[in-house]
């Protein structure tokens, strides 16, 4: 007896990732406005074996020249289950890391690239439909304003 092929799925199958919430100084948060055609946090899109921490620290080095970032106490994880998500047919796992940069660093980035934006609470909720993906913006003001604990919580 022979099984039925499986379907054929892209290999690397970026089904992982990690968003990165990079604050400054000033408690704004730096946005990416040249992709998807709206407002979007960095994030870094993973293969089955990277760890999240590892390809956090890379990305952040190798786009803007972080070297040492600081990570916040607070991250958030996100598993889905098979049939959850719309946009896949497979379980997707997803990590989010609050990086706290400083207001030069900041400056540095939006100077290299001119799609990048830093945006305080105010714009964040008044412009929160524009970003992407949903839920970073209560996330990022539950931090900025402390009702959010420290350590791991869950996105589900």
């Amino acid at each position: 007896m022979t099984l039925p092929a499986a379907p054929w799925v892209p290999w690397p199958r970026f089904d992982r990732r990690v968003y990165l919430l990079l604050l400054d100084d000033q408690r704004r948060l730096l946005l990416c406005g040249g992709c998807c055609g709206g407002w979007t946090v960095p994030q870094v899109r993973m293969t089955s074996g990277a760890r999240y921490m590892e390809s956090a620290v890379r990305f952040l080095d190798e786009q803007f020249g972080l070297t040492h970032p600081r990570f916040g106490s607070v991250y958030g994880f996100r598993q889905s289950c098979a049939g959850d998500n719309w946009e896949f047919d497979r379980v997707t796992a997803a990590r989010v890391f609050i990086v706290r940069i400083s207001d030069a660093e900041g400056s540095a980035i939006e100077q290299r690239s001119p799609t990048h934006a830093r945006w305080g609470v105010t714009d964040l909720r008044r412009r929160r439909r524009e970003i992407h993906p949903e839920g970073i913006v209560p996330l990022t003001t539950g931090y900025i304003e402390g009702w959010i604990p420290d350590g791991p919580i869950s996105l589900c």
